[in-house]
């Protein structure tokens, strides 16, 4: 019996650097180009052809850093996404304090901007009230008791 565990463990640790070496011969032959948000790729496979469009280069994200969820990020990918307790927000945080409909994160073009939707406790970047303001790569966004950051890739 020990012999046949240690022949998987040999086997295991030589397909684990058999791995490696391939990822790392695969590495240098990578061709990554930045593509415009209207490029297409259009492309044949055997049972059907798609067309997708593709998501821009740049990524935004929200992580909570104080709130019953706190570790959890959202992805904002839409021009506008919206943030409440209500289910139509595209981010739901249910906390006593965030309003039904709190606030809205807009993308226009390479930017993010945070606006607030008239909510009770309001919306604080960085520690101040705002209406609507641009965001920036760590910017902490206040949404009643719930602390957000902002993080753009």
């Amino acid at each position: 019996m020990n012999i046949f565990l240690i022949i998987l463990l040999v086997i295991f640790i030589a397909l684990l650097i058999y791995d490696i070496y391939l990822r790392r011969r695969e590495k240098g032959k990578i061709n990554i180009q930045k593509m415009g948000k209207k490029d297409v790729i259009a492309g044949a496979s055997n049972t059907m052809k798609m067309d997708a469009t593709l998501l821009p280069i740049n990524w935004a994200y929200l992580i909570i850093k104080h709130g019953e969820d706190r570790g959890k990020d959202f992805k904002i990918i839409k021009d506008e996404t919206t943030i409440g307790r209500e289910k139509e927000n595209d981010i739901v945080i249910v906390n006593p304090t965030v309003s039904r409909f709190h606030a809205k994160i807009i993308r226009s073009e390479d930017k993010y901007y945070i606006e607030d939707l008239g909510s009770a406790n309001g919306t604080m970047v960085n520690g101040l009230k705002v209406n609507k303001e641009l965001l920036h790569d760590g910017d902490i966004i206040q949404l009643g008791d719930v602390v957000l950051v902002f993080k753009c890739l």
